[in-house]
């Protein structure tokens, strides 16, 4: 299948789960945003931004969900920030959440493959968070795209789940037996194909749209980020788990569980 046939699958998945996201969802975030300085980020995305520095950057983020860690990094000090998201419902979410806050967000429901060329050399800042990239099936043409988003010396930050998770079968799945036993290649290039339901927030199961996920070596998103003329210049392996599906794996303490990839547009 082309690309668009995932993408769009993938959009219908993403407006049919993000009502029950919001039924789940223990934080009132149209209240929450009213408040200076409220935050969604951890401890360390915290610090990782404020160490780049925010103030007066204008941030993007692709793949951005109902907009909680853009409003975020605007709350924390960031100049004004731009989100992109292929899912229409969560698009209406986050700019009812800018409206409600007066945070400087704008918010565009797009595909990332399909931002148009207003966006170019206009942004100081591209974050790139957990559940991002396993959305796409082209890594080289998504990062090409997000490379001409930046400025030049213009920064990227990915905050993402290891690859190393995806060989490791989940408790719900016959192919689970024990938590670090490897399941399935760290080259599988097929994607995988669900219809379960993508409720990551209250871990409900129903009959879904049928949604398109891909698993990304390391090698393939170093390499991607590099060809699209973006220097690596920090790469951390973490051991806490940011995914809310793995914690049973981050118990055992003996696999890196994220990872924070930092370069810089030449």
């Amino acid at each position: 299948m082309n690309i668009k046939t995932y993408t769009q699958s993938n959009r219908e998945a993403w407006n049919e789960v993000n009502p029950i996201h919001q039924k789940h969802n223990p934080i009132n975030l149209k209240e929450a945003f009213q408040a200076i300085g409220f935050s969604t980020l951890d401890e360390h995305i915290t610090d990782t931004f404020r160490r780049l520095g925010l103030q007066g950057k204008r941030v993007a983020q692709l793949c951005c969900n109902n907009g909680r860690e853009l409003l975020s990094l605007v709350n924390l000090g960031a100049q004004s920030g731009t989100g992109f998201d292929i899912s229409d419902h969560v698009i209406e979410e986050a700019k009812e959440l800018a409206e409600t806050s007066g945070l400087p967000c704008t918010f565009v429901r797009t595909d990332v493959y399909d931002i148009d060329s207003t966006h170019i050399n206009q942004y100081d800042l591209l974050y790139i968070s957990i559940g991002a990239l396993t959305w796409l099936p082209d890594l080289h043409k998504f990062f090409g795209i997000a490379s001409t988003l930046l400025k030049k010396d213009g920064m990227l930050v990915i905050y993402e789940m290891h690859p190393l998770l995806n060989m490791l079968a989940m408790e719900d799945e016959p192919e689970f037996e024990d938590p670090l036993k490897i399941a399935f290649s760290y080259f599988k290039s097929d994607p995988w194909i669900a219809n379960t339901g993508i409720d990551y927030v209250g871990n409900t199961t129903y009959e879904s749209q049928t949604n398109y996920s891909f698993s990304h070596t390391l090698a393939s998103i170093f390499n991607a980020v590099i060809q699209s003329g973006i220097n690596i210049t920090e790469y951390e392996e973490h051991p806490h788990d940011i995914s809310c599906i793995y914690d049973h794996v981050e118990k055992e303490e003996k696999l890196p569980m994220s990872y924070t990839l930092i370069g810089k547009k030449s």
